[in-house]
């Protein structure tokens, strides 16, 4: 179990990484939502998979649940989908005393956060993440919210969840590109802080065990820790959370330039890791055996590590737009050395450019 504190609210939660969780979850909500109304949230791939067996286990612990499956996918993260979700609870009277349940993967939880934050000025909600990169990432934190058409994540809040239930068996289902894209997510980790896992992840690809249960279960309760390391300091994206954004300035651009239908999240991060790595050995004097070390290990992994065209204008423009650009410069986090990292920002995207052109294949 790992504790999250967020020393400005206050507020505390836990994150735990359990087999099984799934198939407790009313018993573990029971004690979260004594007023006993839960609002659901999930997709329909996640609905048709485990919503029979979740709902059970809610209605054996006497929980009454509304239920919502939203599509699939990154075009479910819009206003208009927060709109219907609050329209539906207005209309079934929900009060404060719900709770918001978000069961998927980090677009749900993204959406069904965000509404939760913004519908009667507050629920409490509660996430049990389906995929790898929401167990490793999306699910903690409470930054909650939407994509605009001019860029990722542009509205949103932060809200904290009363807990984060993780179910590494639930992974079994997951189709490979989903897993992979989850992969990035560790690997990320890995550069930004921990560098030993990069060196389990290496070892895993080695032995063929990324698909192992158990060895999952380790690297995601790792991942999980470090994230609370940043939040707990930084709950609001002030200061040392932005580190967290490493590989996600590209990667954000790659996903809006393509109407988030070309690249999964975790794909383009992939990608925005390997352009900024190569930036960092540019800039930042990261060693380039370490930058190329790190870049064949996501290639490794199955993520992709190359441009298979050059990136267009609408890639340029959303870069331009990133909300995470400072008032003169775009801000990108940069590597010195695996396992640390820091805020540069560019003040010319000419490096930047460099970088990225040297991604595309047969350019």
């Amino acid at each position: 179990m790992i504790q999250i504190t967020i020393r400005r609210a206050p507020t505390q939660y836990s994150v735990r990484v359990e087999p099984g969780l799934l198939s407790r979850a009313g018993r573990e909500l029971r004690s979260l939502a004594p007023g006993g109304r839960l609002l659901v949230v999930t997709d329909r791939n996640v609905a048709r998979l485990h919503g029979s067996s979740f709902l059970a286990s809610l209605r054996r612990a006497g929980l009454d649940a509304d239920t919502i499956a939203l599509p699939a996918g990154e075009r479910s993260k819009t206003l208009e989908t927060v709109r219907r979700i609050c329209a539906r609870w207005a209309g079934h009277r929900a009060d404060r005393g719900a709770m918001v349940v978000a069961l998927g993967g980090g677009v749900v939880s993204d959406v069904a956060g965000f509404a939760a934050a913004s519908y009667a000025r507050g629920l409490d909600w509660v996430v049990f993440p389906t995929t790898l990169l929401a167990q490793v990432d999306a699910s903690i934190g409470g930054k909650v919210g939407v994509n605009l058409p001019l860029g990722k994540n542009l509205v949103g809040a932060f809200h904290q969840p009363r807990a984060v239930l993780s179910d590494p068996e639930v992974l079994a289902t997951l189709p490979p590109r989903a897993f992979r894209s989850g992969l990035a997510e560790i690997a990320k980790m890995g550069v930004i802080r921990r560098p030993s896992i990069l060196t389990r992840l290496e070892r895993m690809a080695r032995l063929d065990r990324l698909g192992d249960a158990d060895s999952l279960a380790v690297l995601i309760a790792a991942c999980a820790r470090e994230k609370a390391w940043y939040i707990s300091r930084d709950e609001r994206d002030s200061g040392v959370r932005q580190y967290l954004n490493f590989g996600h300035t590209v990667g954000h651009a790659l996903e809006a330039a393509y109407g988030y239908r070309r690249y999964t999240h975790g794909e383009a991060v992939s990608l925005g890791m390997a352009a900024a790595l190569r930036l960092s050995v540019t800039l930042a004097g990261l060693d380039p055996v370490s930058a190329q070390d790190t870049e064949a290990l996501l290639g490794r992994l199955g993520l992709p590590i190359r441009l298979d065209r050059t990136p267009g204008p609408d890639f340029w423009g959303a870069l331009e737009r990133d909300k995470k650009r400072g008032r003169t410069a775009l801000r990108m986090v940069l590597s010195p050395a695996i396992g640390a990292v820091y805020s540069h920002d560019l003040h010319s995207l000419t490096a930047l450019r460099h970088a990225v052109l040297s991604l595309v294949q047969n350019p």
